[in-house]
């Protein structure tokens, strides 16, 4: 799924290209020190009516990392997207259960436009009895 092409790594944090599926993928720490990094990244690299996020190799995010992750879809509270308006179709994989937890407690897992790829019984997947990718 990743690329070799790394579009951020600070050394705590490392974003990279991926091409199939288009995307990117995210490892190590988000927090205010790495902040800035991803916005740019996600900014730069976040393109096309559907984009995927790997986030398995994420060890911590903070709520504004998370955030800023969720509003690549466009959706911001009902108004306007930070994209200009524009909605995407943003697929979040091997979510860490926490970061699934907490998708689901702040409500952002009813984002429109947000899916989380976790298999049926993993640990963070809705008990839904959907199969497969959950859209939230």
């Amino acid at each position: 799924m990743t690329g070799d092409c790394a579009v951020y790594d600070d050394g705590v944090l490392r974003i990279t290209n991926t091409d199939d599926p288009p995307g990117l993928a995210i490892a190590g720490e988000i927090d205010e020190s790495t902040y800035d990094g991803l916005i740019g990244a996600l900014g730069k690299f976040a393109h096309g009516p559907e984009v995927h996020v790997s986030m398995g190799g994420v060890s911590y995010c903070d709520l504004a990392g998370l955030r800023a992750i969720v509003r690549v879809t466009g959706a911001d509270d009902g108004a306007r997207g930070s994209n200009g308006g524009d909605s995407r179709r943003v697929v979040l994989h091997e979510v860490p259960p926490q970061l699934a937890a907490v998708l689901r407690i702040v409500g952002w897992d009813s984002t429109p436009g947000l899916a989380v790829d976790q298999p049926p019984g993993s640990p963070g997947a809705r008990e839904s009895g959907q199969h497969g990718s959950v859209a939230w």
